[in-house]
């Protein structure tokens, strides 16, 4: 008798499974990203992994800066010089903000993704730059996109009054041939700081500029707040290990001065969101021909130089990521859609 029942029930499974790809479409794919499952931290279309069914596109830059229809806002300008190699930008593109600009200029070269505009968006190519991909603009990504922007503010605000972990740092300031490691296991896979100032880097003929390792098991997470100065140069070098993924770990700027930039050969590996809720934006400044960064940049404006490189990630188990000399990234676990 229990041998005739089986087949029912799996009849009874697969039965609700259509139903629910009848009512519902698509199964859901859950969340993996760590920021949101260990801390609710929920940037949504802005890059929360498995949002909309899992159809996120797999973000390298959200910029979400606005002008008007009478003076057009230069939320992204990306400009390299002839020698520069390989991909300035190599992921998704989202150019939130309405009446916002993507310049491209030089030799720059963008590929490994698509773009995702308002449409009021326009887009400036000079020289002999390049873009492949598609560019995607209606009025339901115009919805989708301003569904981001106001998850963004919403997960920088949460995150900055998160409270710190306890015997965590105010500061970080990391020089030349030193190093500092977190580990976030002895505190549940949840760590958290509270920081004025986070500045990295030697000098640029130096084999090292400082390094930053956060360590963590696959899952659990890091949040830094940095309410000041963000600077990273002088082939400063920040790792993730132990199973960390850049979708793990948010650096979260504040604040509407001081230095923000990333620069001088440096590597950089993690979630970058910048957002300051009582003034004034901030314009994220990224230069150095060998400059890495591996995750996702969320600002009001980003200018892009001298070659450097953006990189998202990609999921492993889908599409297997070709950039194995970039060892010290970790796959992200997103999709992406056309």
């Amino acid at each position: 008798m229990m041998k005739a029942r089986q087949p029912l029930a799996n009849s009874i499974r697969l039965l609700f499974v259509s139903l629910f790809l009848c009512l519902f479409g698509t199964l859901p794919a859950f969340a993996t990203d760590g920021i949101y499952t260990q801390f609710g931290l929920d940037l949504g279309y802005a890059g929360r992994i498995g949002y909309l069914g899992g159809t996120t596109p797999e973000w390298a830059i959200y910029v979400y800066g606005a002008g008007t229809a009478s003076s057009r806002f230069n939320a992204l300008n990306i400009s390299s010089p002839p020698n520069a190699t390989g991909l300035q930008v190599d992921g998704d593109i989202a150019l939130a903000g309405v009446y916002s600009t993507l310049t491209v200029s030089g030799h720059t070269s963008i590929s490994g993704g698509d773009r995702f505009e308002q449409t009021t968006s326009t887009e400036s190519i000079n020289s002999t730059g390049t873009i492949t991909g598609s560019r995607f603009s209606s009025s339901t990504i115009n919805s989708q996109l301003n569904s981001g922007v106001m998850s963004l503010k919403n997960v920088s605000m949460t995150a900055a009054g998160l409270t710190a972990t306890a015997g965590s740092p105010t500061s970080i300031n990391i020089g030349k041939n030193q190093s500092m490691i977190f580990d976030n296991t002895p505190f549940g896979g949840k760590y958290v700081m509270n920081l004025s100032s986070f500045v990295m880097g030697g000098g640029m003929n130096s084999g090292n500029g400082g390094t930053l390792t956060l360590n963590g098991a696959a899952g659990s997470a890091f949040v830094l707040n940095i309410s000041g100065a963000f600077n990273l140069g002088g082939k400063a070098k920040i790792l993730l290990t132990g199973g960390l993924t850049v979708s793990d770990v948010l650096f979260n700027i504040t604040g509407s001065n001081s230095t923000f930039s990333i620069g001088g050969d440096a590597l950089f590996n993690g979630t970058l969101l910048a957002y300051n809720s009582s003034g004034a934006q901030r314009t994220l400044q990224i230069t150095g021909h060998n400059t890495q960064i591996n995750g996702e940049l969320l600002a009001n404006q980003i200018n892009l130089q001298s070659g450097a490189h953006v990189k998202k990630p990609k999921e492993k188990s889908k599409d297997d990521d070709d950039d194995d000399d970039y060892a010290a990234s970790s796959s992200t676990l997103s999709t992406r859609t056309k």
